[in-house]
């Protein structure tokens, strides 16, 4: 009997899949944050930055994820934006870590530390044009010969050199324009403060089932669905016909209003734009423009993402031409003074009226690209040129890319899924959101890192 016993839990121990012992691994928490980031040296040490409230937060591991150092506070970045994609951004090479991050005047700031000091130098001012990152979505990272590069959505408009960009919109709609007949400027700060504060939360995320299952039977003449930031900071679904008009909405009133307070807003004409520093973000060059849609406008609130190879820098992008919001890819073999047109990934489209606040992400391994990114709630893989392949149900992916192959993070509704090389299928790694994913040196596999009840959380996949 006893034998039998131990024989069973023998099979038990043998059989039990590898992909199940992967997601019990053990979870390292460090602590309360927003929108993480990852970044890694030549010689092994990784770096994770994050966001809580106004401060910018920094750690360190030196064994490959097994530990990591206590949370150093980088800096208060007052107006900082987080969430949606939106937060402090880090790139780290084998002489200085180099953090952005966005606030609410549409500027990007920048802070450096040396690898052999323990202070942070900054902030610095990244883009040229005040109030020119408009939607706050930014990526930066160093090339092999130092130089760190910037990429975002510019907002700047047509003609406009310098100085305000004239008003700032949050959710909700609000709008504070330049000073009216007899305003002080100090009032008229005091009226954007105050606007900050109120909407200091982004909108909360509406999936498509909860979408659907709220709004029911579709009216006749309906053209799509539209979502909206009310004035709590939540998003808000309403059903339209080709004119616009509201059919049907979750809050018809607030809908109203929303669109009378943006009525007169001028039409997105976001572009992407970038910039580099030769000393790891102290100083930047004159930002140069890399790619204006000739509809007029880059999807708006999808970031942007940007990786250096040994044979050039790619900034991946979603684009907006003829309503179809897809996934772009473009390279600069000169160091980054001039971008190749760029290159539509996978061979299908998506139409969509409205931004899917999903810029999905990119890694080079060699000279090999690897891409991965959501369409109608399905997330793909493709490189430059080729046919995507599914990956699975989801949105927000992320990807580490090495000799052994691909490692992919990505959202499947309140859950982190994963996929690693040689193991097909997706494993459940337990909830949360925003998942990114750095290669661990020598081929031992790769660090995720994502949020889960409000605490960035690591974990090892191998």
């Amino acid at each position: 009997m006893m034998l039998r016993r131990n024989l069973n839990i023998l099979l038990f121990l043998c059989f039990f899949p590898l992909a199940d012992l992967m997601a019990q691994g053990n979870l390292i928490t460090l602590g309360e944050g927003d929108q993480p980031s990852l970044s890694k040296t030549a010689n092994g040490v990784i770096g994770i930055s994050y966001g809580d409230g106004k401060d910018i937060y920094f750690v360190i591991s030196k064994d490959n994820g097994s530990s990591f150092s206590k949370p150093e506070k980088v800096a208060t970045l007052n107006g900082l934006v987080l969430g949606m994609s939106s937060g402090p951004r880090l790139s780290m090479n084998d002489d200085y870590y180099s953090i952005i991050a966005p606030d609410r005047k549409g500027d990007l700031s920048a802070w450096r530390k040396a690898t052999d000091s323990d202070k942070w130098e900054g902030p610095f001012k990244v883009n040229d044009i005040p109030g020119s990152s408009g939607e706050s979505l930014a990526d930066i990272a160093f090339d092999t010969n130092g130089n760190l590069f910037a990429t975002w959505i510019d907002t700047r408009r047509e003609g406009m050199d310098h100085a305000d960009m004239g008003h700032e919109t949050k959710p909700g709609g609000h709008e504070v324009k330049d000073q009216e007949a007899g305003e002080s400027r100090e009032k008229v700060e005091k009226k954007r403060e105050e606007v900050r504060e109120d909407h200091n939360v982004p909108p909360q995320r509406l999936t498509k089932e909860e979408i659907m299952k709220q709004v029911g039977e579709m009216p006749e003449g309906a053209e799509g669905i539209r979502t909206y930031p009310g004035e709590d900071g939540k998003l808000y679904w309403v059903v339209v016909d080709k004119e616009g008009n509201a059919l049907k909405a979750q809050d018809l009133e607030g809908y109203k209003k929303f669109k009378a307070q943006n009525g007169n807003r001028p039409k997105p004409q976001g572009k992407i734009f970038v910039s580099v520093s030769e000393d790891a973000g102290k100083t930047w060059k004159k930002s140069q423009f890399v790619y204006a849609s000739p509809d007029g406008s880059v999807c708006e609130c999808c970031k942007p993402s940007i990786v250096a190879g040994k044979d050039g820098i790619y900034i991946m992008f979603r684009n907006n031409v003829d309503g179809n919001r897809d996934l772009y890819v473009t390279k600069s073999e000169n160091g980054g003074t001039s971008f190749k047109t760029p290159e539509k990934l996978g061979m299908g489209s998506w139409a969509i009226n409205g931004c899917p606040m999903d810029g999905g992400n990119l890694d080079v391994s060699g000279s090999e690209v690897a891409t991965v990114w959501q369409r109608e709630g399905k997330v793909y893989f493709a490189t430059p040129g080729s046919r995507e392949e599914l990956i699975g149900n989801g949105r927000s992916p992320a990807i580490a890319s090495n000799v052994k192959g691909n490692y992919i993070l990505w959202n499947r509704g309140p859950n982190v899924m994963g996929q690693t090389p040689g193991r097909p299928g997706a494993v459940n790694l337990g909830g949360g959101a925003s998942p990114q994913i750095v290669n661990l040196p020598n081929g031992q596999g790769a660090l995720a890192v994502w949020i889960d009840g409000g605490k960035v959380v690591v974990r090892r996949m191998t």
